[in-house]
């Protein structure tokens, strides 16, 4: 593979603080415990939790609804007002924390308004001369004064760090405070420049290198409630990009145009994260930093989130909305303040202004049209956009910037700071199959891309080894049933198959009936098939029959048929005016093909993978039909969609078997199997009681007891536990019904511990499968992290919890030779990882060589025994401009448009700006004579050789496979978890490198 077999010294630079003695010497914060799960005072919170509920729900002719019922939120958005802004509340009321004394007494005021309200009560009637139970258990605790450091740091009986989760709240607050106390230096950075002669002779100019200016501008950030710091007064959007960096908000006041557009207005912030992680082995925590950009919303109706500013003696607040529909404070946490006569007067104008926003909502101007709202001029009320959408100012904030935050920390806290170093031998990865291993491979792919030739840019897997493993599954061949509906899709599609099979596309023109097969290879064939009143949006009252009709026509004994549809984002049409968006949403869903199709062919055990013929602009609302590109290489989706429907279609191919077993491996792995278990909760439906059953999918990617032979995948779920082909077994899945909700009140835990034991039982019969191979295990620790608690860093080294129902690891109870040999456990989580700022090299001869980037495997410089190991990634579209490599968001560029190409610029500031993501990578529980860096490498390469993508998955093959399971189910949105952690694991799960 092209792998380099000299070993390289790579130093990693991060963000990351160790947390020392010297670091948290001083921090302090107060804590009141409110015991643990069956105290008093949480089972009255519960009570007072399902009151709450029931009181909220409309009931015909009882009770309106009331969205701001939510006793948490109330709780949360009066503390907040009442104390300096530094408090967290626990939702599950097992502890709250602050910097500053709050009195009993006003806390016992606090709880009695908040019950009083739960039950429907006046204010004004609320009876504070017989306080409730919560209000006074709530009042009666007795807060403690607790030393960070002392709950933070490892203790001397060799346990590992364990902090409260208190702990993890209160230590953000201080770093962020000392770190406000010193600005960012944005000093800008010019670029070396030198003449060069070209082959032709002429003379030109080339950038060599880039040196810091004279030009600094500091950057001051505040500290805001949750934790995070906020450069406030130091916006960055189109506007500000004309003026001075650092900006004079009086000046940008009055250089706002009169009439200006939606995206002149627009602006975003820069954010700092702050959050302490734990990794094994490591004997004292870590916090990562990391630099954001947080966009501004133009209204505070539609956020989620809005930061008030209340003056630079309290943080700065981040607020929760509540509401359905249009969002505002919580009406109710006002009543309060309102009644505890606190100051509210950032809370007032939020009010002021969301009724203002609800006025101008409902105007109209001449032709009928709602009258756009603009973003206003940075105030003391910024909502934060709650989606990402087109926008004047990119995502990402750039390299550069992590090299700025890692100079303010080192101001900040001097020489208590010890930052996380990583090292790496660099002699990880390989060429994959698709990239040009010499110089002159190099020099015939330039050629052939400037003669618009056909090039594989995606890895795709060769003919003879898709059919050696259909073959393995049991079938005889491979046929492809390319359904379409637009002349421009079946030329696409044509196009996409023959190049990769060395074919000519001019020479494939098929009846559109579907009467003509087209050999692509040995075993592999396609048929193309015009099916637009299968494909077509819309109720699809035949879709059954037209389905089964369709696959009944092609479907043969033996043969594995698999399906290329054309699809389209359903829009809103004239057929939903009038209707509320909820309800164009639902119908949107419930009349779009795609999903229904997938059920359709599932049934008849058809894998399928959809390509969009046509795309949708919500701006100028216009539909733009998806043509075949001039270049036979640059229809990227055709390409990367077929390479999704081999992995559909279970193809496990030989590009596993060069990744994994290379010639002359520093890593050498004996050949065993790799297990991905993906677990996720479903949306809970108010309407029961107690938790849905949690979602499973797992693949096993099966290597050939010698090189050489196929390799097989299989699929399981936990609608239907039985292990089988992977293409039969996301058949099997994507047919049948998510689990529904049932009125039996399993509870959270209840649940999460069901979801160990579904495993276990897959393990179990997983040992029949694999013919006498070993396996590893691979999970995300973020999505299982309730299910096994033997996999958490704390409880490294322990014994069971004898108290705990739940399973201690997956294969607990199994006889030894049914468990892994290994159990990886992944972690993508990106506020957790370390960022890396830069690296450098040591050469042979003892010099040093800096490196900007790095896509390698690093482990922590001291290597203790049980250590993660960290996979950098270099995103693939960083290469092509490598914006924010050389600057700050302040001093991007906002391009100038021209309808000549000689005057016309780059637009830099509304550009997504790069930073190296990261993974880590834990091999736990492993049995000896199984090494831990070979499996953690092992992993890597199944990341770095994609199923089914061009470059990286955050995912290892087997556990990506088995999320894709789950992601591709026709009930997939109505089953997606609504909670913010869950949305968060699959979304950083299912990113792609790119």
């Amino acid at each position: 593979m092209g792998r380099r077999n000299t070993q390289r010294d790579l130093t990693a630079h991060t963000t990351s603080i160790k947390c020392t003695p010297q670091l948290l010497d001083g921090m302090t914060a107060l804590v009141w415990g409110f015991g643990d799960y069956h105290s008093p005072t949480r089972r009255a919170w519960r009570d007072l939790g399902s009151t709450a509920s029931r009181n909220s729900k409309r009931i015909a002719g009882v009770q309106d609804s009331d969205p701001f019922l939510i006793p948490y939120s109330i709780a949360v958005t009066v503390l907040q007002q009442i104390t300096d802004g530094y408090v967290y509340l626990d939702r599950d009321l097992a502890f709250m924390v602050t910097l500053s004394p709050v009195e009993p007494a006003v806390l016992k005021n606090v709880f009695t308004y908040l019950e009083g309200i739960v039950r429907k009560i006046p204010l004004d009637e609320i009876p504070f001369m017989d306080e409730p139970t919560l209000a006074k258990l709530v009042g009666g605790a007795t807060p403690q004064s607790l030393s960070l450091a002392e709950n933070i740091l490892a203790q001397k009986d060799d346990r590992p760090a364990s902090p409260d989760s208190w702990a993890y709240q209160a230590v953000r607050w201080h770093i962020a405070k000392k770190l406000a106390a010193k600005p960012l230096l944005d000093t800008e950075v010019e670029p070396v420049r030198e003449l060069y002669e070209t082959k032709d002779g002429e003379t030109k100019e080339r950038i060599v290198d880039w040196q810091p200016s004279a030009n600094t501008a500091a950057v001051y950030y505040r500290p805001d409630s949750d934790g995070d710091l906020i450069a406030w007064d130091h916006p960055i959007g189109p506007l500000f990009a004309s003026l001075a960096h650092p900006v004079n908000l009086s000046e940008a006041a009055t250089a706002r145009p009169k009439d200006p557009t939606r995206t002149q207005v627009q602006y975003a912030m820069s954010r700092v994260s702050v959050k302490m992680a734990t990794y094994t082995a490591e004997p004292n925590p870590v916090l990562n930093l990391n630099a954001h950009i947080r966009r501004v919303n133009n209204t505070v109706v539609h956020a989620r989130t809005a930061l008030l500013d209340q003056g630079t003696q309290r943080p700065l607040l981040s607020l929760a909305l509540d509401g359905w529909g249009l969002r505002q404070a919580n009406k109710h946490a006002l009543e309060i303040l309102a009644k505890l006569d606190a100051d509210r007067t950032a809370l007032t104008a939020l009010e002021e202004r969301v009724a203002d926003e609800r006025h101008r909502l409902n105007l109209r101007d001449e032709n009928g049209k709602r009258i756009d709202i603009l973003t206003p001029a940075p105030g003391t009320i910024r909502p934060t956009m709650p989606k990402t959408d087109s926008f004047a100012v990119g995502a990402g904030a750039g390299i550069y910037q992590l090299s700025l935050l890692q100079d303010q920390i080192r101001r900040a806290f001097g020489d208590t700071v010890s930052l996380l170093q990583l090292k790496s031998k660099g002699n990880v990865f390989g060429k994959r199959l698709h990239e040009p291993a010499t110089s002159a491979q190099v020099k015939e792919k330039k050629k052939r891309k400037s003669d618009g030739d056909y090039i594989d840019l995606i890895g795709n897997p060769s003919p003879d080894s898709i059919r050696r493993s259909i073959e393995a599954a049991g079938y005889t061949k491979l046929r492809i049933l390319c359904l379409w509906y637009r002349d421009e899709t079946l030329t696409r599609m044509i196009h996409g198959l023959a190049h990769p099979y060395s074919l000519n596309p001019g020479q494939i023109d098929p009846d559109p009936s579907g009467k003509d097969i087209t050999p692509l290879a040995e075993g592999i064939e396609a048929v193309f098939c015009n099916a637009e009143a299968l494909l077509k949006h819309g109720p699809g009252k035949e879709r059954a029959s037209d389905a089964e009709a369709l696959i009944s026509q092609f479907t043969e004994p033996g043969v594995l048929l698999a399906a290329w549809c054309e699809t389209e984002l359903p829009v809103r049409g004239d057929e939903h005016e009038g209707m509320k968006p909820a309800e164009v949403k639902s119908a949107l869903a419930e009349n779009d093909a795609k999903h229904q199709v997938v059920r359709e062919l599932a049934k008849a055990a058809v894998p399928s993978q959809f390509l969009v013929g046509r795309t949708y602009d919500p701006f100028t609302k216009s539909f733009s039909t998806v043509k075949r590109p001039a270049a036979a290489f640059e229809d990227h989706r055709v390409y990367m969609g077929q390479l999704d429907l081999y992995r559909s279609c279970g193809v496990i191919d030989d590009r596993f078997e060069r990744a994994l077993y290379p010639e002359d491996d520093p890593y050498p792995l004996p050949r065993m199997a790799f297990v991905g278990i993906h677990i996720r909760k479903q949306a809970t439906d108010r309407k029961y009681k107690g938790q849905p059953k949690r979602i499973i999918t797992a693949t096993a990617v099966i290597p050939s007891h010698k090189a050489g032979e196929p390799w097989r995948m299989l699929g399981w779920s936990n609608i239907h536990p039985q292990w089988e082909h992977y293409a039969r077994a996301q058949s099997n899945f994507h047919a049948s019904n998510y689990p529904l909700h049932t009125q039996d009140g399993q509870g959270e835990m209840q649940r999460w511990a069901q979801a160990g034991e579904d495993v276990r039982t897959a393990l179990q019969d997983l040992s029949d499968e694999l013919y006498g191979l070993p396996y590893a295990l691979m999970i995300d620790g973020h999505a299982s992290r309730r299910v096994w608690p033997g996999l958490h860093n704390n409880k490294q080294g322990l014994p069971p919890d004898p108290n705990d129902p739940r399973l201690w690891l997956p294969g607990s109870g199994l006889p030894a030779s049914w468990n892994p040999v290994s159990i990886i456990r992944m972690n993508c989580a990106q506020a957790e990882m370390p960022r890396l700022v830069s690296v450098t090299e040591t050469l042979k001869n003892g010099t040093t060589k800096p490196l900007k980037t790095s896509s390698d495997l690093y482990y922590p410089e001291d290597r203790p025994e049980g250590h993660p190991w960290f996979l950098f990634t270099e995103p693939r579209n960083y290469g092509k401009k490598r914006h924010g490599q050389w600057k700050s968001r302040w001093r991007a560029d906002p391009g100038k448009a021209s309808k000549n190409a000689d005057e016309r610029k780059e637009n830099e500031l509304n550009s997504p700006w790069y930073s190296m993501t990261t993974r880590e990578i834990t091999p736990m529980h492993t049995l000896n004579g199984y090494e831990r860096e070979a499996l953690a490498v092992a992993a890597a390469r199944l990341s770095h050789q994609a199923l089914s993508w061009s470059d990286r998955t955050r995912y290892p093959a087997p556990l990506h496979a088995a999320l894709q399971m789950d992601l591709g189910h026709p009930q997939f949105r109505r089953s997606e978890p609504k909670d913010q952690a869950s949305l968060d694991i699959l979304k950083e799960a299912s990113g792609t490198d790119a």
